[in-house]
């Protein structure tokens, strides 16, 4: 597999020098095959989660091929791109352009930020397309605990399969900027992943950072009503499936956040602000009084 790998990478850099059709044509050819190579396995993961479940040895084998598959593919195009810039429709096909995006979007976050402002400038050129940048943004924004632009991100969680999107900045304007990059609406987007979602009338994490997470019992079973107190006071109830987010003043440096449920031990968490960081995560568990013999 190594030496495979190897011949196959010098085969790409004795080929990429100078763009004459011979060479935009063999690029074109080695990235449509990382397409398939990017794409076939993700598309295999929802039949594995329906049935095996999300936390499945049959799920995992699986992300550990896509991620042996996004490691390879990221050494490859990062080559290209370095070489060559990002290659728009005039010089490649339509599918070895949409790769190179893909397997950006798929890279470590390392990569991604190295090429963010690559893709920026693509897009401004017609190289790309803009909902291009938006989605690395967005991607980009969240591993850095920042708030997403567009809302083109959503979070599953593992035990209960619950999806969420996650934190919006602006959120009630946020159609508007998607619709500035040739996005479809919220709600529109939100069918595709049969998320029930409506458009905020107001932006409850205006001058906020954000807390979010579960709350879970024995057996990571989740808790619904658990109440969530910033000191004394109720800030939510966790849903259906233990998911809760809270919005705290940005000013507010610390913040003692208590879980508190009938017949559990109430659970206490102590949040410390980290500079401009926007979203914060906590997952709890809550353990069961036991009755008095």
């Amino acid at each position: 597999m190594r030496t495979t790998f190897c011949l196959f990478l010098f085969a790409i850099t004795v080929n990429i020098y100078g763009q004459d059709i011979r060479t935009l044509d063999s690029l074109s050819k080695v990235l449509e095959k990382i397409y398939y190579q990017d794409q076939i396995p993700r598309q295999q993961l929802a039949p594995l989660e329906k049935e095996f479940g999300y936390s499945s040895v049959e799920v995992n084998k699986q992300w550990e091929l896509i991620n042996k598959n996004d490691s390879v593919n990221t050494i490859i195009v990062s080559k290209i791109i370095d070489k060559y810039g990002w290659l728009g429709t005039d010089k490649i096909s339509d599918t070895a352009n949409r790769t190179i995006f893909l397997v950006i979007q798929h890279a470590d976050e390392k990569t991604q930020l190295k090429y963010l402002d690559t893709l920026k400038k693509a897009a401004k050129a017609g190289k790309t397309k803009p909902s291009d940048y938006s989605l690395l943004l967005d991607r980009t924004n969240l591993k850095q605990g920042k708030f997403q632009e567009y809302g083109s991100q959503l979070f599953t969680f593992g035990v209960s399969g619950h999806t969420v999107f996650s934190p919006i900045r602006d959120e009630p304007n946020v159609n508007k900027r998607r619709q500035a990059v040739g996005l479809s609406s919220l709600e529109e987007y939100s069918k595709f992943f049969n998320v029930p979602y409506t458009l905020p009338k107001r932006d409850a994490y205006k001058n906020c950072y954000v807390l979010t997470g579960y709350v879970l019992g024995v057996g990571n079973i989740p808790l619904q009503n658990v109440s969530i107190y910033k000191g004394k006071k109720l800030k939510t109830k966790t849903d259906e499936y233990g998911f809760y987010i809270i919005a705290i003043n940005r000013k507010i440096k610390s913040s003692k956040i208590n879980y508190c449920k009938d017949g559990y031990t109430d659970a206490v968490y102590t949040l410390e602000k980290e500079g401009e960081k926007d979203i914060y995560e906590k997952y709890i568990g809550l353990i069961e009084k036991k009755a008095c013999p």
